[in-house]
C-alpha cells in the first residue's frame, strides 16, 4: 500500500547549513546527556536506584542505576527536531519508533524500581512491538546484493514482531557489565547512520547519530569501574529504538537495509540468542537472571569488563562495515553477496575462543572459573 505522502520525496534532504546544524545537535545531546546522567548518580540512592549484585550482573559492587533515563530523554528530544524538520515523516517518527521507545523505557523504569513479573513484561514488550509494526509496517523480505530476494509473505508480521520483541531484551541482556551496553550502543549508532546515509535514509540516519551521541555520553559514567547502568529503561528503549529504525526505511530500500543493520547488531544479538538455546536445551527456564552469556564467561575467566566491552564493539563495527559494504555500489556485486558470511566467520570464531579459555580456566582456582 502506498502511503498518503507517495508524492512527497522518498527521502528527505540536507542543506548545507544542516549539515552543520545536526553534527552540532548531536554534541548539545552527548554534553547534556553526561550532565544528567552525572545528576542521577548523585540522586540514585534517594529515589532507590541501585543496581545491587544478582545472577545476572557481571558487577561485585552495588552501583547506580537508571541511568538510560537520560539517554531515552535526550534522544527523544532530538528526534522532535528531526520530525519537525521533515513533517511528512513525522507520524513515522514519533508514532512508529520514538513513541514505542518511551512506552518500553516507561515500563523499565517500572521494572527498575518494583520488579515485574516476567510474563506481564513481555505481554507488554509483545503488544508495543505490535502497535510499531502496524504503524510502520512490516518487515516483507530482505535482499542480498545480486541474488534474488526472499519474501517473509504471511509470516512477515509475526517475524517482525518477534525480531523486536527479541532485539528490545536481547540489548536488555547486555546491561551487566561495564560499558558493555553504552559502547554497544554508540557503536550501533554509528553504524546505522552510516547504512543509512549511504542509502539516502537521513530520517533513521538523524535517530540513530542522536542515541549514539546519548548514549555516549552515559558512557562517559558507565566505563570500568561503572558509576552508573543504564537500567531497563536505558537498555529497553535502545533495543525498541534500533529495532524500529530499519522498518523506518521506507519502500523496497527496507530489503536492502535489514540484513546490514543486524550485522552491525550481530553480537548482542547472538550472545543472547545462543545463551537461551543452552538454557532451553539443558531444560532450564531462559526467563530466569543467569550468567551464563558468552560475556559473562569472559569476565569470569579473569578478562576486564574494559576489554570485553571493547571487544564486543570490535565486532559490532566489524559487522557495520560489511553491512556499509553491502549498500555501496562501489564494491562489486559478486562480493557484496558474500559479506554476511563474514558475521558468521567471526561467530564461530568468538564461541570457539570463549569456550578454548573457559576450558583452560576451569582447572585454575575456582574464584576465577567460568562456569
Amino acid at each position: 500500500m502506498n502511503p498518503p505522502d507517495a508524492d512527497l520525496p522518498l527521502f528527505p534532504s540536507l542543506d548545507s547549513l544542516e549539515t552543520v546544524l545536526w553534527p552540532g545537535l548531536a554534541l548539545v545531546v552527548f554534553v547534556v546527556t553526561a550532565v544528567i546522567v552525572d545528576l542521577m548518580i548523585i540522586l540514585s540512592t534517594r529515589f532507590r536506584l541501585v543496581d545491587l549484585p544478582n545472577r545476572r550482573s557481571a558487577h561485585a559492587l552495588p552501583t547506580a542505576r537508571g541511568g538510560g533515563v537520560a539517554i531515552a530523554l535526550l534522544a527523544s528530544l532530538a528526534s522532535l527536531v528531526a520530525a519537525y524538520r521533515w513533517p511528512y515523516l513525522s507520524g513515522r517518527i514519533l508514532l512508529g519508533v520514538v513513541g514505542p521507545s518511551l512506552v518500553i523505557a516507561a515500563v523499565g523504569m517500572i521494572d527498575d524500581i518494583r520488579p515485574l513479573r516476567p510474563l506481564l513484561r513481555l505481554a507488554i514488550q509483545i503488544a508495543v512491538a505490535v502497535m510499531m509494526t502496524a504503524v510502520l509496517g512490516p518487515v516483507p523480505g530482505f535482499a542480498l546484493p545480486g541474488l534474488v530476494a526472499v519474501s517473509f509473505g504471511v509470516f512477515a508480521w509475526p517475524l517482525t514482531v518477534l525480531w523486536i520483541v527479541g532485539l528490545v531484551n536481547a540489548f536488555n541482556f547486555m546491561d551487566g557489565a561495564d560499558g558493555m551496553a553504552g559502547l554497544g550502543a554508540v557503536v550501533v549508532g554509528i553504524a546505522i547512520a552510516a547504512i543509512s546515509y549511504r542509502i539516502g535514509a537521513l530520517a533513521p540516519m538523524l535517530l540513530a547519530a542522536f542515541t549514539a551521541a546519548a548514549a555516549g555520553g552515559f558512557l562517559v559514567f558507565n566505563w570500568q569501574p561503572a558509576r552508573v547502568f543504564m537500567g531497563d529503561v536505558g537498555s529497553g528503549f535502545l533495543g525498541m529504538l534500533f529495532a524500529g529504525l530499519p522498518l523506518l526505511v521506507r519502500d523496497s530500500l527496507i530489503e536492502q537495509a535489514v540484513v546490514p543493520i543486524v550485522m552491525c547488531l550481530w553480537p548482542y544479538i547472538y550472545d543472547p540468542f545462543l545463551s537461551v538455546l543452552r538454557r532451553i536445551w539443558n531444560r532450564e527456564n531462559p526467563l530466569e537472571p543467569h550468567r551464563e552469556f558468552l560475556f559473562h564467561r569472559l569476565v569470569r575467566s579473569g578478562v576486564s569488563h574494559t576489554r570485553v566491552a571493547l571487544l564486543y564493539a570490535g565486532l559490532s563495527a566489524v559487522g557495520g562495515i560489511l553491512g556499509l559494504g553491502m549498500v555501496s555500489p562501489a564494491i562489486p556485486t559478486e562480493i557484496r553477496c558474500w559479506l554476511p558470511l563474514g558475521v558468521v566467520i567471526l561467530a564461530v570464531g568468538l564461541t570457539y575462543s570463549i569456550e578454548r579459555r573457559c576450558s583452560r580456566v576451569v582447572l585454575e582456582p575456582v574464584g576465577r572459573a567460568c562456569t
